[in-house]
Formats: structure tokens, sequence, C-alpha cells
């Protein structure tokens, strides 16, 4: 039976955290795409830089990492430092280039609930010191310790990048310490306190303004304009099917599949798409006529072959087709 994924709240998850989980496996030999199976995505998907994923897929995909490397107990906090010690994931870009603390978590505030979908950061003050407390937006199941510790590796590792190695923080953990926790210290510090009652990473308030040490005025304008542009899920929906239509032009393309590939209910990308003007079917028949006037001018095919590579069930429906987009037949057209 194959897996359905519904987009958890409508939302969708930059798909840099899959890639860097996808990117670590290959390190520990295993193949990205054994890991994509069942979770309907492909790595043609991931293959652009707005590319988005369902939250469902990223845990699904996680979970079968951690399943195949079984033996790595740290693996989850390993791959939030190589999420963090990369470029390109929009929320830990704006901890990068921020001037401080204090703007990099206001500008976290008002960005996560557009882009992160896992978790919620929430952040408070008592007695001098800094609460920086992550909580679930979606329902992580048997993910939620794996996602928390790879939250907070990367978390620290920014933190300790930015305001300098000696900083002082302490990391609370709402579980029992497990019986072989040497990797712990490794990628949480020293400072850890298990059986906590709650998730929170600890500062004091004074290191609130210290300049970060990658403070970029100009890096953190772009990184904050990147965050709108994910807000534009429309748009950026209607870009990726036109792609992956161009992509796979004989596919025959039908709404419930491409929807449920996508991460989404049939009826959420039907709306989605009416917000921004257009519908699916003419998507898809946009996206054909284009391709058939390319493929026609650059490769020269006959009806036959772009009818075959179109998905069309013979060449009469093609020119039918052909004749809707350009108000002439094909012959005409190779004429002119």
């Amino acid at each position: 039976m194959q897996r359905s994924f519904a987009c958890l709240n409508d939302k969708r998850m930059p798909a840099h955290f899959l890639i860097a989980m996808l990117e670590l496996a290959e390190q520990y030999r295993v193949e990205p795409e054994s890991l994509l199976r069942g979770s309907q995505l492909f790595l043609d998907d991931l293959a652009f830089p707005e590319a988005q994923v369902a939250p469902e897929q990223a845990l699904y995909v996680l979970k079968k990492l951690k399943r195949e490397l079984a033996d790595q107990p740290q693996l989850a906090m390993e791959l939030g430092q190589r999420i963090a010690s990369g470029h390109g994931h929009v929320l830990f870009d704006l901890w990068r280039y921020a001037p401080n603390l204090n703007e990099a978590l206001a500008a976290w505030a008002r960005s996560q609930n557009h882009i992160e979908t896992l978790l919620q950061l929430n952040v408070q003050r008592h007695q001098g010191e800094i609460y920086i407390r992550l909580t679930e937006s979606a329902s992580l199941s048997t993910q939620q310790r794996s996602v928390f510790e790879l939250a907070l590796s990367a978390c620290r590792l920014l933190l300790k990048e930015q305001l300098g190695a000696q900083t002082w923080l302490k990391v609370e953990l709402p579980w029992a310490q497990p019986s072989h926790n040497f990797h712990y210290p490794v990628y949480l510090g020293e400072h850890i306190e298990f059986n906590a009652p709650r998730c929170a990473i600890i500062l004091s308030e004074q290191v609130l303004y210290q300049p970060f040490k990658e403070a970029s005025v100009l890096r953190f304008a772009q990184t904050k304009r990147a965050v709108r542009l994910h807000r534009q899920a429309s748009c950026l929906l209607q870009a990726h099917l036109r792609r992956l239509i161009r992509r796979r032009l004989s596919d025959p393309w039908n709404l419930d599949i491409t929807a449920r590939s996508l991460g989404m209910s049939p009826a959420t990308l039907k709306r989605r798409l009416k917000q921004d003007g257009t519908n699916f079917k003419l998507l898809v028949d946009e996206v054909k006529g284009q391709e058939a006037l390319h493929l026609m001018a650059l490769n020269q095919w006959n009806n036959s072959q772009l009818a075959s590579n179109m998905a069309f069930s013979d060449e009469h429906s093609f020119r039918r087709a052909f004749k809707r987009w350009t108000g002439a037949v094909p012959s005409a057209f190779r004429c002119n």
C-alpha cells in the first residue's frame, strides 16, 4: 500500500533539512534514493533552490535513516550541526547574519510561522537568564527526541560560533539520561540537565546584545527577504509544478496523484492554484503548449513523436490541442 502524505497545517518546509539528511546518509554509505523510496519524493524534486517538502515526508525519511544507522546514537545531533554549519537554511541564516542575539530571536519569532513547521521557538527571561524553549508545532510522534536533539545541536553550534566558544550555556532535556550518553557532551556541551521540565537552551542575559561575529547588514537583509519569498507559497508552488511537468511531459498528469506527491490534499492544491488565478488542468495545458512549440522548433519532431512524448492518446488529439494553443494546425506552424 502506497503511503499518503498529508501536508501538516498546509505548511511546507525548505528542503535544506532533507538535503542535509541525504548528504549525511551518503557519508555513511546509505543510498539517498533508498531513503526517498516511499516518500513520494525524487532527487530531481530537491534540485532547485526554492524546493519545499511536507513535514511528514521529512520525518518519514528521518525515521528511515535512523533505522538504517541504528548503531549511531549521535545521528540527529550530527545532522543538526551539519545543517547549522551549512548556508542556505533561511532560519539558521537569520541567526548567522543578525547583529546580535536579540535581533536574531526577534527575526526568528517573526519568521518561524512561515518557514518551520516542526518546532516553535519561544523565548522567556527569568532572573537574569534567557530561556530559548523548543516546543512542537506539528506532531513529531516517535521522532520527537531526534528533532529536539537536532535543533538543540544546531542552535548550540550557532551560538558558540557567534558569541564565542567560551560562552556559558546550559541545555535542558525532558527525558531520562540514557545509559550510553557519551555523545551528548560532544554535541550539547558539559552543562546538561536530564528529566528537565522543558526542552531548552539557557544563556545569560548579558549576551543578548553582544555583537555576532558573522553579523552582516546586507546578508541579514537578504535572508529576511528570502523569508518573505517563502510566504509567496502559491507562486513557488506553481513554479515547482511547471518544472515537474516539463521534466516529465510523457506522464499522464492527474490532480490527485500530483497533490499527494507534493504532500498535500487535492483540495489544498486546487485552492492554492485558484488563489494564484489558475487551475491544475489549465497549468498542465499551458506547459504542454509551450513545450510543444519548443520541441517542434528545436528537434523538428513530427506529430507522432510529439503526441507520444506528451502523453496524447494519438496524433489527432495532439493536433486538436495544438490548434487550441496556437490557432493553427502543426503543419501551418512548420511552414511559417
